[in-house]
């Protein structure tokens, strides 16, 4: 009889209807750190989410939407529009370095002129025309994000929430997203809009193992050769660098929350500071009526292994 009962249970499980994907815009500074190219391949490879667009942030957005697109055409999903951000930073010093991993690109690989977007025109534009509301999935700098959120109050109110790698929060500290627009982060802690921020006191703690890198390096898979490709010119010649799952940890934790556990409050970014030393950095006051949930624990193996899991699989059909 118990068996009976459990296999009727197990068959209303498996008919009940699945969630419908997450709709996000991914807003990103690819082509610098690793994370943002393993991070984006990650959301591509999630049928919890629909990744509605892919948005660069900062210098050089035009080579940035190149490897964004590269990524996009391995994991065949061109179909996903691509915008060039903001350039530089809205009061911070900006910089005109290389972004590096854009030598892995071939002039074939290159965006199709007529595919260019402008990234703050595509990100108002995809939020307003959802039928629901967005995800905005920020593991940049967050200069789009102030931009959009001063230019265009309307999306307020098609945003579910805010996703961001952003600050570090439980130990004295700056974090590049942070400091590259303190400005940017701070119009958008301060919004009052859902903030979701994973931040380098639980990241840090998401770092591939050689043997994750053996088995992307043995890949046949397309996608998955490219990505090692591109790890190598990260790691500029010493074999021993292994990323950190930055970038690809907040991707994760939009669909599977409880991979990362920490409390709410406010968060106030410090703009008066001594550069390099407290300008840029996140102040965290505990608040359970506040706006935003910070990161402080994390399920470092469980969430590695699902992002190796599915980054190294073969790419999911196109719809």
């Amino acid at each position: 009889m118990i068996l009976r009962i459990t296999a009727l249970l197990a068959l209303w499980v498996l008919a009940l209807p699945a969630a419908p994907p997450i709709p996000v815009v991914l807003d990103t500074d690819i082509g610098d750190d690793i994370d943002d190219a393993l991070a984006l391949s990650l959301a591509l490879q999630s049928p919890e989410l629909d990744v509605r667009a892919v948005v660069t942030v900062l210098q050089r957005g035009d080579t940035r939407a190149d490897l964004a697109y590269k990524i996009l055409k391995l994991f065949n999903r061109t179909d996903i529009p691509v915008g060039i951000g903001a350039e530089q930073p809205l009061v911070a010093p900006g910089n005109n370095n290389v972004v590096r991993q854009t030598l892995a690109l071939t002039p074939a690989d290159a965006m199709p002129a007529s595919a260019r977007r402008n990234g703050i025109l595509l990100t108002i534009d995809t939020i307003l025309k959802s039928p629901g509301k967005i995800t905005w999935l920020a593991y940049g700098p967050a200069t789009n994000l102030g931009i959009v959120l001063r230019a265009e109050p309307r999306v307020r109110d098609k945003i579910e929430r805010i996703v961001l790698m952003n600050g570090i929060f439980f130990k004295p500290g700056i974090e590049y997203n942070t400091v590259r627009d303190p400005e940017a982060s701070r119009i958008v802690y301060e919004s009052g809009l859902p903030v979701v921020a994973v931040g380098l006191d639980v990241t840090m703690q998401c770092r591939l193992s050689a043997a994750d890198l053996d088995r992307i390096a043995s890949s046949k898979l397309p996608s998955v050769q490219f990505l090692d490709k591109i790890i190598k010119i990260w790691q500029e010649g010493h074999a021993d660098r292994r990323p950190v799952l930055h970038d690809p940890l907040a991707i994760a934790s939009t669909f599977r929350p409880g991979l990362i556990r920490g409390p709410k409050g406010r968060v106030i970014v410090e703009l008066r500071g001594e550069p390099k030393v407290t300008y840029g950095m996140t102040l965290f006051r505990e608040d359970p009526d506040g706006p935003v949930q910070v990161a402080r624990e994390v399920e470092a193996e469980e969430f590695v292994r699902l992002f190796m899991d599915r980054v190294a699989a073969a790419p999911r059909p196109a719809r």
